[in-house]
């Protein structure tokens, strides 16, 4: 029976063992960067009682539908946008450093968590661009009102 009891409190601190990783240290902050944006708005700007919001929104992965919305620890959000104005630049400070596969201005068209619409979206270098640490990464995109993108996006 004692012999039973020391398998089983050995078993326990091996696995509890496993579940440390580097003791009481504090977890690796994680580098990050900025992404600043120019826009450029054309066309006739929707009903301002249409735009619930409007932000620049930076994907690490190209969405397939609605619901990739809620995946908010894959994306940079800026602070809302102004409407009805022609030209605009947008900071997005303290991002994490990596890939974005999916970026542009977002519309949200209702009061619904998941009614988002993309708006324009960032074209060069085929839609991809790089964060990097302690750099400031800038993306320029068009937003054509007569030209909306199709969502979700075509398959590649």
């Amino acid at each position: 029976m004692k012999v039973h009891r020391v398998f089983w409190l050995v078993l326990l601190s091996g696995l509890l063992g496993l579940g440390c990783d580097h003791g009481f240290e504090p977890p690796d902050v994680p580098l990050t960067g900025t992404i600043r944006a120019e826009i450029a708005y054309v066309g006739e700007w929707p009903p301002e009682s249409d735009v619930h919001e409007l932000r620049l929104v930076a994907m690490r992965f190209v969405p397939r539908d609605t619901a990739d919305f809620l995946q908010l620890n894959r994306m940079a959000i800026s602070e809302r946008l102004q409407y009805g104005i022609l030209f605009d630049h947008v900071v997005i400070p303290e991002v994490e450093t990596g890939a974005f596969l999916y970026s542009g201005v977002a519309q949200q068209f209702e009061s619904d968590l998941l009614s988002w619409r993309p708006l324009g979206l960032f074209t060069d270098a085929d839609g991809i661009f790089f964060v990097s640490s302690d750099d400031t990464t800038d993306i320029s995109l068009t937003v054509d009102f007569d030209n909306l993108p199709p969502f979700p996006p075509p398959e590649l």
